[in-house]
C-alpha cells in the first residue's frame, strides 16, 4: 500500500469518527433542545469531512457533506432552542447514511461512487429544502456575528473600506499621475472618516500619516507612494477584520532614498504631534487643516450631491443596524472566553506493527518466566550448598573433638611418617623430630601444646571450610542482588504489559456507538417506544474482544426489542410505563469484563421452552425435573427456538447458539436470568485481555497441563473421606451441594506411550485436589493430583495435521522451554459424553540534496499533512511538517531553511492569518512564497489572506497539477 492510499484510508477512518459525532447530535433533535455548543460540534464535524474530502479528491463526499452542513446551519440559526420534527431528524440521518455509504465505498478503493447514492441524496435534500428552505446570506451573517461577536460599526467599516480599496487598486496603474494623486488624497480622507465612525485610533493615525506624505509629494513621484500606501491600507484592513488592532502600523514607513528625494525641502515633523483622537467635528471646523473630510467633500461634490450622499449614508447605516438588531435580538449571549479542550497527543500505528509488538512482548514474557524459573532453581542450589557446608563444618568439629580426646589419651602418634620423601625431606624431618623430643623433655603437655601432622591437616581443612563459607556468603549476597534486579525487571515487565494493554484497549462505547441510532429506527419502524440506556461507555475493553462482541451484542439487542419489550397497550395494561427500557452496561470485575443487556419486558416463557423440548423428543418427566436455569440454557442449543413465525426484525430466534459460539472464540461465557413479567438479563463474561493469560499448571495421571485461571470457580483439597459414590458416579460436596467428580486420567487414553513430564521445584499443593468449574449447565469438580504453579503466560496455537482432541488446541511454553498443553476444561468436559477414547480422533536515480527544494506544510490534520507530503515528495520536494501555525513560526524563527510554505487557514494556537501577519513583519520572510490551502472558498477569506501577504490562495477541492505549477513558479521568482 503506497502512502497516498494509506492517507486516504486514514482519512476515511477520521471521517467515520466525525460522522459519529455528527450522528450523536442529530439523534437528540426531536427529543431534547440541543444546545448551541452541540450544534457547533456538529458543524465542525461536517466542516472537517467536507474540507478533508475535497483535499483527498472525494468530491462527491465533499459536495453532499456541504449540502448537509447548509441545513445544519439553518437549524443553528433559525431553530436553535426548539424541538425539531421527527421527520426532519430522519431526513438528516438519512443524509448522514449517504455519507457513510460513500465512505464505505471509498474504503473498498472503488473508482467511482454509485450514481444511485447521489440521486438518493438529492431526493433527501429536496425534501429537507421543502421543510427548512435554503441557506441564505443573512443566515451566514448571523453565524458570523455569533462566532466573531461582530460590532455593527466595524461591519460598516469593513464593507466601506473594502469597496474603497478595490476602487483605488483598480485606478493605481490606469490614471495619470495628477489625477491618481488627487484620488488617493480623497481616499485617505474617506478612510479617515470610516475610521472615525468605527473608533479605530491606530488606523486614523495611519491615514493621517499617509495623507501628510501625499500632500507633500509631487504628482510625478506619486506612484511608489500610492503603491506603498495601498498595501498598508489593505494589510491594516485585514488586521482590523481579524480583531488584531494592536499590530496596525501607525505611520507609513518609506524607503530612505524615497524619503530623502521627496522630502529634502520639507521641514521635519513628528507624526505623533497629530492628535489621533481628533473628533469629526474638529476636523470639519478646522479651516487651516486641508486634509479634513468636509473640505474634501466640498471640493469633490456639489452642495446638493454632498447632502444627498450624507442622507444615503445615514439611511444605510440605520438600515444595517436595524437589520442586525432584529437578527441578533434572540441570540444567546456569547461568552467572551472559550476554554480550549485539552486533548492527548495521538499517533497512528498499523495493525501489523501492533501485532509485532505483541509478538515481541510474548517473547519477553517467555524469557521473564525462564529467568524466574532459573532463579528459583539457583536459590534451591544455594540453599543446598549451605546445608552441605553446615554438615561439613559439623563433621570437622566432630573430627577435631575426637583428635583432642585422642591426643590426651596418647592414641594419636606424635608424627605421621611419610610414605616416600627425598633425602632433604628426611633430614628436615629428622631435625624436626629431635627438636620436638627436646621440647617434650623440658615441657609436659599442659605446659606447652604439642601438634602432630594430623592436627595440621585438620587445621587446614578448617581454614578451607572458612574460605568456602566466605565464597558461599558472596554467592548468597550476589543472589540477593540478582533477586532484587529480577524483581525490578518483573515490575518493569508488568508496567510495560499494562501500558501495552492500554494501548490496545478501546472504550466500550466505540463498539456500540451505532446502537442508539438502531434503537431509534426500530422504534419508529415498529411503533414501539423503547429507551436505550448505556452505562459504562468508558469501560476499556481489548479491541480484538470488541470486534468479536459486535455481532452478538447487536443480536441480543434486537432480540430484547422484539421478544422482550411488550407492545405499548400491553405494558399499560400491566401497569408498566408505556416506554420500555433496555439497559446496556459494561464494567470490570477482577480480571474479567462483564457486559449485561437487561430489559424490563415480559421475560422468557419457560412453558414454551418445556413444550418445545418435548416436541424435540425429551420425555415430559425429564423436562419437568429440569431447573429453571437449565431450561433457560436450552435457548443456546443449535436450532432451538420458541418462535413460530418468522419476523423481519429477528427471524425465528435462531442465532443464540451463534452468540455462544462467538463468545467461546474469546474464552467468554454467557448466562441468562429471566423473571416473568419483570424482564430478562443476559450476562456476558469475557477475559480482560487475550494477549496474556493467567494459568494454573496442574497434573493429572502424570499428565502436566495448564488451564485458564478465570475458568475456575474454586480450588479445594481432597481427602479420601470427602469422595462419595452415587449411581456409579463419584461426587463431592461443595457449598452444601453435591457435584460430580471427574477423573480425567480415566477418561483419556493414548495410542502411544506417553513419557511423564518431570517438573522441577516443589508443587504449591502436593496432594489430591478438585477444581470447581461451571459449564453453564452444571457445576462439576475435576480431580487432580498436584497443583504446580500459577503465573501469566502467552498462548501458542498448535498447528497440526492431526485432528486434536476437543480442548487441546493451544499451548504455553514453560520457563525452561518445555511446551505444556493449554486445556479448555469446559470444552473438554463437554466432549467426554460424546467420545470415550482419544484414539477416536484422526488425525533509482535520485536528485542531489543541494537541488531539492524544501516546502513547509502547515495543517492541523495529520491526514492532510501526510497527503500533501506525499504529493510534494512525488514532485521532488523535501517536506517539513508543522501541526499548527505556532509550530510553523517557531521552526522558521529557529533557522529552518525552506523555499515555500503551504499553510492551512483554520488551526489551533495560531491560524493562517497569524502566520502571515508574523512572517511578513520580518525582512527575511518578505519574499518567502506562502500559499494558503483551505476549505474556505469565499472571497472574504481570500481577500484577507492576500492583503496580509499571501502569494496564492487555493480552496479545496483543488487541482494538484495547478498547485504544483504555482508552487514552482513562486519558488523560481522568489
Amino acid at each position: 500500500m503506497d502512502i497516498g492510499q494509506e492517507v486516504r484510508l486514514n482519512f476515511i477512518e477520521e471521517a467515520d469518527n466525525c460522522l459519529d459525532r455528527l450522528e450523536s447530535v442529530l439523534l437528540q433533535l426531536s427529543t431534547t433542545v440541543v444546545e448551541k455548543e452541540q450544534f457547533d460540534l456538529a458543524l465542525r464535524a461536517a466542516h472537517s469531512v467536507k474540507g478533508g474530502a475535497a483535499m483527498m479528491g472525494f468530491n462527491t463526499l465533499s459536495q453532499i457533506t456541504h449540502r448537509l452542513e447548509d441545513f445544519l446551519k439553518i437549524l443553528r440559526v433559525r431553530y436553535q432552542g426548539f424541538l425539531i420534527e421527527t421527520e426532519i431528524e430522519s431526513l438528516l440521518l438519512q443524509g448522514l447514511d449517504c455519507l457513510r455509504q460513500i465512505c464505505d465505498f471509498h474504503r473498498q478503493e472503488q473508482d467511482r461512487e454509485p450514481s444511485w447514492v447521489i440521486d438518493y441524496s438529492d431526493t433527501i435534500f429536496d425534501r429537507l429544502s421543502q421543510f427548512l428552505g435554503e441557506l441564505q446570506p443573512a443566515d451566514e451573517d448571523v453565524l458570523m456575528f455569533q462566532e466573531e461577536n461582530v460590532n455593527p460599526a466595524l461591519l460598516l467599516f469593513e464593507q466601506g473600506v473594502s469597496t474603497l480599496l478595490e476602487q483605488l487598486e483598480s485606478q493605481l496603474n490606469v490614471l495619470p499621475d495628477a489625477e491618481l494623486h488627487q484620488k488617493f488624497i480623497q481616499g485617505s480622507e474617506q478612510l479617515t472618516e470610516f475610521a472615525l465612525m468605527a473608533d479605530i485610533p491606530t488606523f486614523i493615525n495611519l491615514c493621517q500619516s499617509i495623507q501628510y506624505e501625499l500632500l507633500n509629494t509631487p504628482s510625478e513621484n506619486i506612484l511608489p507612494l500610492a503603491d506603498r500606501a495601498l498595501k498598508l491600507w489593505q494589510r491594516s484592513h485585514a488586521l482590523i477584520t481579524l480583531g488584531r488592532w494592536e499590530n496596525i502600523p501607525q505611520q507609513i514607513d518609506l524607503p530612505s532614498e524615497f524619503s530623502e528625494s521627496e522630502n529634502k525641502d520639507n521641514q521635519s515633523w513628528e507624526f505623533g504631534s497629530i492628535d489621533v483622537l481628533e473628533t469629526h467635528e474638529e476636523l470639519a471646523t478646522d479651516e487651516s487643516e486641508n486634509t479634513s473630510f468636509s473640505d474634501f467633500a466640498l471640493s469633490a461634490f456639489g452642495e446638493e450631491e454632498l447632502t444627498e450622499w450624507q442622507e444615503i449614508l445615514t439611511l444605510e447605516t440605520e438600515k444595517i443596524l436595524t437589520d442586525l438588531d432584529s437578527k441578533t435580538a434572540d441570540l444567546p449571549v456569547i461568552a467572551t472566553q472559550t476554554l480550549t479542550k485539552q486533548t492527548d497527543r495521538m499517533f497512528r500505528l498499523s495493525v501489523e506493527q501492533m501485532n509485532q509488538f505483541n509478538r515481541l512482548f510474548e517473547d519477553l514474557i517467555l524469557e521473564r518466566n525462564g529467568i524466574n524459573l532459573r532463579l528459583e532453581q539457583l536459590k534451591t542450589f544455594v540453599s543446598l550448598m549451605w546445608e552441605r557446608m553446615n554438615r561439613l563444618e559439623m563433621s570437622n568439629q566432630l573430627l577435631r573433638r575426637w583428635y583432642d580426646g585422642a591426643s590426651l589419651a596418647g592414641i594419636v602418634p606424635s608424627t605421621v611418617p611419610a610414605s616416600s620423601s627425598s633425602s632433604t625431606e628426611n633430614f628436615q624431618g629428622s631435625a624436626l623430630s629431635k627438636s620436638t623430643n627436646v621440647l617434650k623433655q623440658q615441657f609436659d603437655v599442659l605446659e606447652m601444646a604439642q601438634y602432630t601432622d594430623l592436627h595440621l591437616i585438620s587445621q587446614d581443612q578448617i581454614e578451607t571450610i572458612v574460605q568456602l563459607r566466605e565464597v558461599a556468603t558472596d554467592i548468597d549476597l550476589s543472589l540477593q542482588d540478582i533477586n532484587q534486579t529480577v524483581r525490578e525487571f518483573n515490575q518493569t515487565t508488568q508496567s510495560l504489559y499494562n501500558n501495552l494493554l492500554r494501548s490496545q484497549m478501546r472504550p466500550f462505547g466505540d463498539s456500540i456507538k451505532h446502537f442508539p441510532r438502531v434503537m431509534r429506527d426500530l422504534s419508529l419502524q415498529f411503533g414501539k417506544s423503547v429507551n436505550l440506556k448505556i452505562e459504562g461507555e468508558n469501560t476499556l475493553i481489548d479491541k480484538s474482544i470488541l470486534e468479536v462482541l459486535s455481532d452478538p451484542l447487536n443480536h441480543l439487542l434486537r432480540n430484547a426489542f422484539d421478544h422482550g419489550i411488550e407492545e405499548t397497550y400491553t405494558r399499560l395494561a400491566m401497569g408498566k410505563p408505556p416506554q420500555g427500557t433496555i439497559t446496556l452496561k459494561a464494567f470490570h470485575r477482577g480480571n474479567q469484563t462483564i457486559i449485561t443487556i437487561q430489559d424490563d419486558g415480559q421475560g422468557i416463557n419457560l412453558s414454551k421452552i418445556r413444550s418445545r423440548l418435548i416436541e424435540q423428543g425429551f420425555s415430559e418427566t425429564e423436562v419437568q425435573r429440569m431447573e429453571d436455569s437449565e431450561l433457560l440454557n436450552q435457548i443456546f442449543e443449535p436450532g432451538f427456538t420458541t418462535t413460530e413465525q418468522v419476523t423481519e426484525l429477528s427471524g425465528r430466534g435462531v442465532g443464540m447458539d451463534v452468540v455462544q459460539t462467538k463468545l467461546k472464540e474469546i474464552r467468554g461465557q454467557i448466562q441468562v436470568d429471566s423473571q416473568a413479567g419483570l424482564g430478562t438479563t443476559f450476562t456476558l463474561v469475557v477475559p480482560f485481555t487475550l494477549s496474556v493469560l493467567r494459568v494454573m499448571v496442574v497434573e493429572s495421571n502424570s499428565l502436566v497441563f495448564a488451564i485458564a485461571a478465570d475458568t475456575i470457580k474454586s480450588v479445594i483439597q481432597l481427602q479420601p473421606e470427602q469422595i462419595f459414590q452415587k449411581d456409579e458416579q463419584e461426587t463431592i460436596v461443595w457449598e452444601q451441594q453435591s457435584i460430580p467428580l471427574i477423573r480425567l486420567g480415566e477418561k483419556f487414553s493414548f495410542t502411544r506411550p506417553c513419557k511423564p513430564l518431570m517438573m522441577t521445584g516443589t508443587p504449591i499443593i502436593n496432594q489430591p485436589l478438585a477444581l470447581i468449574i461451571d459449564n453453564g449447565k452444571q457445576i462439576q469438580g475435576i480431580y487432580l493430583e498436584r497443583f504446580w504453579a500459577e503465573e501469566d503466560v502467552t498462548i501458542r496455537s498448535i498447528v497440526s495435521p492431526i485432528i486434536l482432541p476437543p480442548g487441546f488446541n493451544q499451548s504455553i511454553i514453560w520457563g525452561d522451554g518445555r511446551v505444556i498443553p493449554l486445556v479448555d476444561l469446559l470444552e473438554c468436559v463437554q466432549s467426554l459424553d460424546n467420545y470415550s477414547q482419544s484414539s477416536n480422533y484422526l488425525s533509482s536515480n535520485s536528485l542531489l540534496e543541494k537541488d531539492i527544494k524544501t516546502v513547509l506544510v502547515v495543517d492541523d490534520s495529520v491526514n492532510v499533512r501526510r497527503y500533501l507530503a506525499f504529493t510534494l515528495d512525488k514532485a521532488g520536494y523535501q517536506v517539513e511538517l508543522a501541526k499548527d501555525g505556532q509550530e510553523a513560526v517557531d521552526k522558521l524563527m529557529s533557522g529552518i531553511s525552506v523555499e515555500a510554505v503551504i499553510c492551512d487557514l483554520e488551526m489551533p494556537r495560531l491560524d493562517g492569518y497569524g502566520v502571515l501577519e508574523i512572517l511578513r513583519q520580518h525582512s527575511q520572510f518578505e519574499t518567502l512564497p506562502i500559499i494558503m490551502l483551505t476549505s474556505r472558498s469565499n472571497d472574504k477569506h481570500r481577500k484577507l489572506a492576500m492583503n496580509l501577504g499571501a502569494n496564492a490562495y487555493f480552496s479545496k477541492p483543488y487541482t494538484e497539477q495547478e498547485l504544483l505549477k504555482t508552487l514552482e513558479q513562486l519558488i523560481s521568482v522568489a
